[in-house]
């Protein structure tokens, strides 16, 4: 009985291996509530196995544009989050890069950044949107979980909790 009890255990971390284990974490950003949380994750892991932070904000090219077409706000809003991550780590004493990359497909920018990195692991986030759905993740999470050379972390929450969260940041 006490063998049981004691693999019920929990230690805190959020990953259980070896600690520095992951030298390396590449975070896609995305706005909103569940990008904000998975950040938050990221830097907590980071600072747990003294990983460095390395963020992606994939700017999404249209079809119908060359790749190299001017998206200048979007670019600018993207360098805009990553100084916000940036800061965001800083506070807790973990250090992040930060790119922008264009690209037609989300998933494939990140699988491509993750091997060029080296990164040990990817970390995303999964609305509870998709769980309404067919899929239970999105298709940028699934071409990453299918193709990436890194392990993968999804960072899922239950419906109705960001919308809660949301409501109250509204009121």
């Amino acid at each position: 009985m006490l063998r049981w009890l004691s693999f019920l255990r929990r230690d805190g971390d959020l990953v259980p291996h070896e600690e520095g284990e992951y030298e390396r974490i590449l975070v896609p950003l995305k706005l909103g509530l569940l990008g904000d949380e998975v950040l938050a994750t990221a830097i907590k892991l980071a600072g747990e196995h003294h990983a460095r932070i390395e963020v992606l904000h994939v700017v999404r090219v249209p079809l119908a544009l060359p790749l190299d077409a001017d998206l200048g706000d979007e670019e600018a809003a993207a360098g805009a989050t990553i100084a916000e991550a940036k800061l965001a780590a800083a506070d807790h004493g973990v250090e992040i890069d930060g790119k922008v990359a264009r690209s037609r497909a989300l998933g494939e920018a990140i699988v491509e950044e993750a091997s060029a990195t080296g990164a040990d692991l990817v970390l995303l986030g999964s609305a509870p949107r998709w769980r309404r759905q067919s899929r239970f993740f999105s298709p940028t999470v699934d071409y990453v979980l299918r193709h990436s050379p890194s392990d993968v972390m999804v960072v899922s929450y239950p419906e109705g909790v960001l919308e809660e969260e949301e409501t109250m940041v509204e009121a």
